[in-house]
C-alpha cells in the first residue's frame, strides 16, 4: 500500500506540526515562504494554531484536515499556515485577540483568516465539519470567506481595519490606567494584601480552587495566597489556620485527592472539567507540574508535612519522581532537560491510558484487593468518565494503614499501565517551561532540607543543575543569545521575554541552593539580554526582542496564564538583582528606573489579581519589605550552613528574601550581611543570629 505523500510539515522542528505531515492540506509553516505565496497568489491566509496535547486540536484535525474534500477547499482558496503555539507564543497572543474582540472565548485550536499582509478579518476556535454545537460547519465558513475575498473584498479589508483598531485600543488601555494616577504602589504591602484578599474571596469554599468549572490550578494566584498564609501563620495568638490558610490548604488537599492528580505515577493533568477536580482533560504539561512541584514544596514547609498534612510532601516526592522518570531527556545534547507534554488521548480515546473499571482492577489485583482498591479510589461499575471507565480519585480520606496496605496494588497497576499504549509525548524542549522545572526542583530540594532528607535534597539539586546545563548548552545561538526551543538537540527560535525571565530566575534559584558563582553570573548575563532587547520606553517589557521578526503588533506579556507572565518573571529577576547590588551582584544599568516606571503603569492591578497575581507577587521584590542576604565564605561548601539557615527561615516568612554568596578564598570563617531598605547589618557569623535577623518585621 502506497504511503501518503508528506507535506511541508514533515520537515518541521515541532512534533505538533509533524502530526499534520500526512494531511492532504498544503500546509506551510509560518515564515517568508508562506507570506510571499499569499501575496503572489493574492490569497488570504488561513492560520491554524494549536499544540500537541490539545484534545480539540486533534478532533478538528481528524474531522477537517484529514478530510480530502475540506482540504481541497482550503488549498484552492487559502494559503494554509500551521503554528505550534508553544514555539510561537507571540503569534498566538496577537491572534487570540481576534476571537476576544468577536466576543468569543479564546482557546485552541485557534482558526484565524488573515489578509496577505497578516491583518485578521475573521476568526474562531474549533469548527466542526458540518453545522453542529451551534457552530457553522468548516466547509461553510471556508466557502463564505472565499466568496467574501473574491467578491466583497472591501468588506473583508474594512473588518481587518476594525480588528487593528481594536488591537490599538487594547494596547492603549494600560497606559490610560497609569495616567489616571491611582496612588497604590504595586510594590506596597497594601497592594499585595488587597490582591490576596480578592483572591481568597473567590476560593470555592467546598472544593477549593479559584472559580468554578472548568477549574485550573492557577498557581500564580495560589502562590500569592501562600504568602498571605505565611503572614497568618506568624500571628502569635493564632493556634489554628486562618481563613486564607484554610482556603489554600483545602485547595491543595482537594486537588491531590481529585482525579486531576495521577494517583499511580504522580503529577497533575492540565485542568478539571468540573468543580470537584474529579475528571480532568488528561494531558499532562511540564509547566503545570513544575509550578505545582514548587508550590507543594513551599506549602509542605509553611504548613508542615506530617500527620494530616503528609500529603503535601507525598505530592512533592511523587511529582518529582514522575518528572524524572517520564519527562526527562535521557540522551543527546539536551540530556537532563525536560520534554514538554503528554497527550490526553491514547488509541484515539481520551483518558483510556489512565482510567479503570472494577473488572480490570479485580483481574489485576484479585477479587478482594480489587474491591478494596475500587472503594478507596472511587472506581464503580457505572464509571465517573466515559465508556464506564473511572478516573482514580480519593472520595474519602484513606487511613494511613490502609494507604500503606494498598501501596503494592498501586505499584502493580502502574506496571500494568505501562503496558498500555501510551499517549503521545511532545518531545520538544522549551526554555521557559524547563526553567520552571529547574526552579521547582530547587524549591523541592530546599523543602527536603527542612524534612531532614539531605540525600533527597542533593539528588533534586543535581536534577536542577543538569537541566540548566543542558539548556545553556543547547539553547544559545552563535552569538550567545538565548533560544526558545530545541528538538532532537538542535536549538531554534529567538527567546521570548518569558524564556529570559524564567531562566534567569532559575539560575538565581540554583545559585541560592548551591552557592556556585556560575549560576549568579548566568542570571546576570540573561538579565542584560532581557534589558537590552525587550525594554519598553516608559516602562514595561515587550514579549519579543527588538531584533526579532516583525509582526503586525509587538505585544507585551503582562497577564498571567497558567504561567506567571513574562513581565512578572522579568520584574522578579531585576528586583532580586537590584537587591544584591551592595554585594557587587548588580542588575543591568538603569534597573531601578525601569522597575519604577514599569510598576507605575499598573496602579489598578491589585483589583485584578486573576490577571496580575504573578506581577503583584514579583513587585514585592522592589518593595521596602524585601531583604537580601550576602554570605561571604571561602567556598560554596563553607557557606552552606548559613545558606541552609536562610532557606529554612524564609520558607515561613511572608516577605521576600534573596540570597547570594561572595567567594573570598582567604576568609577563615563565613559570615552574612542582611540588607533591607538600603540599610545593611554588621557581619553575622551564626545561623541562629541570622535567622533572628531575617525574622524581624
Amino acid at each position: 500500500m502506497a504511503q501518503p505523500r508528506k507535506n511541508r510539515l514533515a520537515q518541521s522542528t515541532s512534533p505538533y506540526l509533524q502530526q499534520h505531515a500526512d494531511n492532504p492540506v498544503d500546509w506551510f509553516t509560518w515564515g517568508p515562504e508562506a507570506l510571499a505565496r499569499a501575496k503572489d497568489e493574492d490569497k488570504p491566509i488561513l492560520l491554524s494554531v494549536g499544540y500537541s496535547a490539545c484534545h480539540w486540536c486533534h478532533v478538528m484535525a481528524h474531522e477537517s484536515f484529514e478530510n480530502p474534500r475540506i482540504a481541497a477547499l482550503m488549498n484552492a482558496h487559502f494559503v494554509n499556515v500551521k503554528v505550534d503555539r508553544e514555539e510561537r507564543p507571540d503569534i498566538d497572543a496577537i491572534y487570540q485577540k481576534v476571537v476576544a474582540l468577536m466576543g468569543q472565548g479564546g482557546g485552541w485550536p485557534l482558526t484565524v483568516f488573515l489578509t496577505p499582509d497578516q491583518r485578521p478579518f475573521y476568526g474562531g476556535t474549533y469548527f466542526p465539519p458540518e453545522d453542529r454545537y451551534g457552530r457553522p460547519g468548516f466547509p461553510r465558513v471556508l466557502s463564505a470567506l472565499a466568496e467574501l475575498w473574491a467578491e466583497k473584498r472591501e468588506d473583508a479589508l474594512a473588518q481587518a481595519e476594525t480588528f487593528m483598531k481594536g488591537f490599538a485600543d487594547i494596547a492603549k488601555g494600560t497606559d490610560e490606567d497609569a495616567a489616571a494616577g491611582v496612588d497604590l504602589s504595586l510594590a506596597s504591602h497594601g497592594a499585595w494584601t488587597e490582591a490576596g484578599g480578592r483572591l481568597a474571596d473567590r476560593i470555592d469554599p467546598e472544593w477549593g480552587g479559584l472559580g468554578r468549572a472548568p477549574k485550573f490550578p492557577n498557581v500564580p494566584g495560589l502562590t500569592l495566597l501562600l504568602g498571605l498564609a505565611r503572614e497568618e501563620l506568624r500571628e502569635p495568638a493564632r493556634e489554628d489556620l486562618g481563613p486564607v490558610s484554610r482556603a489554600l490548604h483545602l485547595t491543595l488537599e482537594k486537588m491531590w485527592r481529585g482525579g486531576i492528580y495521577d494517583h499511580l505515577r504522580g503529577g497533575f493533568a492540565r485542568y478539571s472539567t468540573d468543580r470537584e477536580w474529579l475528571i480532568p482533560h488528561f494531558e499532562k504539561m511540564l509547566y503545570d507540574n513544575a509550578l505545582l512541584l514548587g508550590l507543594y514544596a513551599d506549602a509542605s514547609v509553611a504548613f508542615g508535612a506530617t500527620g494530616e498534612r503528609a500529603f503535601l510532601r507525598r505530592v512533592v516526592e511523587e511529582t518529582a519522581d514522575y518528572l524524572v522518570a517520564d519527562m526527562r531527556v535521557d540522551q543527546g545534547p539536551a540530556a537532563g532537560a525536560f520534554y514538554s507534554a503528554t497527550d490526553a488521548d491514547s488509541e484515539g480515546v481520551e483518558g483510556k491510558y489512565f482510567c479503570w473499571t472494577p473488572a480490570q482492577l479485580e483481574d489485576a489485583l484479585g477479587e478482594a484487593t480489587g474491591e478494596l482498591f475500587a472503594r478507596a479510589y472511587g472506581v464503580t461499575k457505572a464509571g465517573n468518565f466515559e465508556h464506564g471507565m473511572s478516573a482514580l480519585h480519593r472520595p474519602e480520606p484513606i487511613p494511613p494503614a490502609l494507604d500503606l496496605e494498598l501501596a503494592p496494588a498501586r505499584a502493580k497497576l502502574l506496571e500494568l499501565r505501562y503496558g498500555r499504549v501510551p499517549p503521545l509525548r511532545d518531545d520538544k524542549v522549551l526554555t521557559a517551561w524547563n526553567a520552571l522545572a529547574i526552579s521547582g526542583f530547587c524549591r523541592a530540594a530546599s523543602a527536603a532540607e527542612v524534612w531532614a532528607e539531605p540525600l533527597r535534597a542533593q539528588r533534586w539539586a543535581a536534577v536542577a543543575s543538569r537541566a540548566c546545563e543542558a539548556l545553556l548548552a543547547v539553547h544559545r545561538d552563535a552569538d550567545g543569545r538565548l533560544l526558545r526551543a530545541s528538538w532532537e538537540g538542535v536549538g531554534h527560535t529567538r527567546a521570548f521575554l518569558e524564556d529570559l525571565g524564567l531562566l534567569a530566575r532559575a539560575c538565581l534559584d540554583l545559585h541560592e541552593l548551591t552557592l556556585e558563582p556560575r549560576w549568579q553570573a548566568e542570571a546576570e548575563t540573561l538579565a542584560r539580554e532581557l534589558s537590552a532587547h525587550h525594554r519598553r520606553e516608559g516602562g514595561g517589557m515587550f514579549t519579543t526582542a527588538d531584533d526579532s521578526e516583525a509582526l503586525i503588533e509587538r505585544t507585551e506579556s503582562q497577564h498571567d496564564s497558567p504561567l506567571p507572565s513574562g513581565l512578572a518573571a522579568a520584574v522578579e529577576v531585576l528586583g532580586r538583582l537590584e537587591l544584591g547590588a551592595p554585594a557587587g551582584h548588580g542588575a543591568p544599568a538603569g534597573t531601578r528606573e525601569l522597575l519604577e516606571q514599569t510598576l507605575s503603569r499598573f496602579p489598578k492591578a491589585s483589583a485584578r489579581p486573576f490577571a496580575y497575581a504573578g506581577l503583584i507577587d514579583a513587585a514585592q521584590w522592589a518593595g521596602d519589605r524585601a531583604m537580601h542576604v550576602t554570605i561571604r565564605a571561602a567556598s560554596p561548601a563553607a557557606g552552606q550552613a548559613l545558606a541552609a539557615a536562610v532557606r529554612r527561615a524564609r520558607a515561613s516568612l511572608p516577605w521576600p528574601v534573596a540570597l547570594s554568596c561572595v567567594i573570598a578564598p582567604t576568609k577563615p570563617e563565613p559570615d552574612a550581611l542582611v540588607c533591607r531598605a538600603q540599610t545593611c547589618s554588621l557581619p553575622i557569623p551564626s545561623s541562629e543570629a541570622l535567622v533572628e535577623a531575617l525574622s524581624e518585621r
